[in-house]
Formats: structure tokens, C-alpha cells, sequence
């Protein structure tokens, strides 16, 4: 006979893997937005968090810290138009054609609001959506965002990289990437798409971050592809802002150091945004 101790046991194992299996899986969505359908998942409850995940990936990039927003928020991703599951024509890419996607989310699921973390691309899309549609922003967190495709923001290195691309390769290493891709015909103009937008956008300044009060964290990573001087400059010329550079780091701290960023998006989201007058 088991014991009551012994039972009990098991029943709360049972119930945090069954719990532990809810986050994993969330609730799939289909939006149509446009030309296109997003393809996206939610998970927990409360206020609204809003992911955006970085270029030529999906949202399984926020694998770490999905489980821990949903503890306390109403967590939303989805695949960004033509990523993962996301449908695709070959419309040229924009960020403002992204955040338009952002926006068709947000009605559709019927959120006025919400605090947003974007990723890389991600926060570029941010970026368009905090300058053009501040009222949709509580908080929002940059991770590795750029303000302009310049050997000042984004390393050398990476920009000639994005120009060396074989996209018959990329292709490739996409439709094995994203399995259940609707349009695996369009990669290829995807691949060239993307590599036109990450070489030419965004275009924006740094007297461009003045008019955005909305609070936020700029996360920088010390080996990161940004530079730490950009990502410096952003929070500067922002009005409502905080600055963490995650150290020994490179572009994919979210992987890389999710502890430390997880602690840090948390406690950023948690408290209430206090403007620190200097000495």
C-alpha cells in the first residue's frame, strides 16, 4: 500500500508535469495579417508580454524564458512573416511592414496594450512600433537592436557576412530549420529578402529615440553583433531608460546566459519604472 506521504508525492509530480506539458505546447494561433497568416502560440495568464524573435529563425528561440513569463504573464509569440510556420509572398520586407504584422496580432487576440521583448530583428520591429505606435507599449526591452545597418552599430564582420550569404545554402539550412514552413517554394526569395533588409534597414537616428517615452531596457551583449557603444547611444537618447550589458556574452544572450537575462527581464517587468536623475 502506498503511503499518504508517498501518494501525495506523486500526485504533485503529476500535476507540475502536466503543468510543465501545458507550457511547453500553449495555446496555437493563426492570424491573417495582410498578404499573409502568422502563425503563433500563447501561454499563461495576466498582463500581456509580446515576443519578437530575431532574423531566419522562430519562436522556438525563446524556449528559456517563455516558462518563466508564463508564471506571472499572458506570454505571445509568433513566427514573424515568412519564419517558421509563417506564411510568405514575395512582398519586400520592412520593418514597418513587421510591425503592421504586430498590430494585426494584437487586434486579433484582442490585447489594447503590452509589455514587448524584442530579439535582434525583433527589436527593430520594436523600435518602428515604439516611434509610430506608442500608445500599443507599457514597457519594452531591446535585446541586440540596431538603429542602422553601419559599421558604427552592427560589427563589420556580420554586415559582410549578410553579403557573402550562398542562398542556394540558405535555403536550405531554412527548410530544414522551419519544418512545416507553408511556402518551402519561396525560401529562396525569402533568403534574398531578408538579406536586402538586414543590409539596408533600419534607417533611423539617434534624435529619433527622443520622442519615445515609453520605458525601456536596452540589453547589449559584450561580444554581441551590435556594438556596446550603439547600444549605449540608444539609451542615452531615450527618455525612460535602462541600460544592461550581459557580459561574456555574444548575439544570442537568450541562449547563452538565460539565467542572467531571464533575472534581468523579470525584474524590469516586475517593478514599477523609477527615472534615475544622475549625481
Amino acid at each position: 500500500m502506498i503511503s499518504r506521504f508517498l501518494f501525495l508525492l506523486l500526485l504533485l509530480f503529476s500535476l507540475s508535469k502536466g503543468n510543465a506539458q501545458s507550457a511547453v505546447n500553449g495555446k496555437e494561433f493563426n492570424v491573417v495579417s495582410d498578404d499573409i497568416t502568422l502563425y503563433g502560440k500563447e501561454y499563461g495568464k495576466g498582463e500581456p508580454v509580446i515576443l519578437l524573435h530575431g532574423a531566419m529563425v522562430d519562436i522556438d528561440d525563446w524556449e528559456n524564458q517563455i516558462p518563466i513569463l508564463a508564471t506571472r504573464y499572458r506570454v505571445i509569440v509568433f513566427d514573424s512573416r515568412g519564419h517558421g510556420k509563417s506564411s510568405f509572398t514575395d512582398k519586400p520586407m520592412s520593418y514597418k511592414l513587421m510591425s503592421e504584422d504586430v498590430l494585426s496580432v494584437m487586434n486579433e487576440l484582442k490585447i489594447d496594450s503590452a509589455n514587448f521583448i524584442g530579439f535582434g530583428d525583433g527589436g527593430n520591429v520594436l523600435i518602428e512600433l515604439g516611434i509610430h505606435h506608442a500608445e500599443k507599449i507599457k514597457k519594452m526591452i531591446l535585446i541586440g537592436a540596431n538603429l542602422k545597418p553601419t559599421p558604427d552599430a552592427v560589427y563589420p564582420y556580420f554586415l559582410q557576412k549578410v553579403k557573402d550569404w550562398d542562398l542556394d545554402k540558405m535555403t536550405l539550412l531554412l527548410k530544414a530549420r522551419f519544418v512545416g514552413n507553408p511556402n518551402p517554394e519561396l525560401l529562396n526569395t525569402f533568403a534574398r529578402r531578408m538579406q536586402f533588409l538586414l543590409l539596408n534597414e533600419p534607417t533611423w537616428e539617434l534624435r529619433d529615440m527622443a520622442s519615445i517615452t515609453i520605458p525601456t531596457l536596452v540589453m547589449a551583449s559584450d561580444y554581441g553583433l551590435v556594438t556596446v557603444r550603439h547600444s549605449f547611444d540608444i539609451f542615452e537618447n531615450l527618455q525612460n531608460s535602462n541600460l544592461c550589458v550581459i557580459p561574456g556574452a555574444k548575439h544570442y544572450s537568450i541562449k547563452e546566459k538565460p539565467a542572467l537575462v531571464n533575472a534581468v527581464i523579470m525584474d524590469f517587468l516586475n517593478r514599477p519604472f523609477e527615472k534615475i536623475a544622475r549625481y
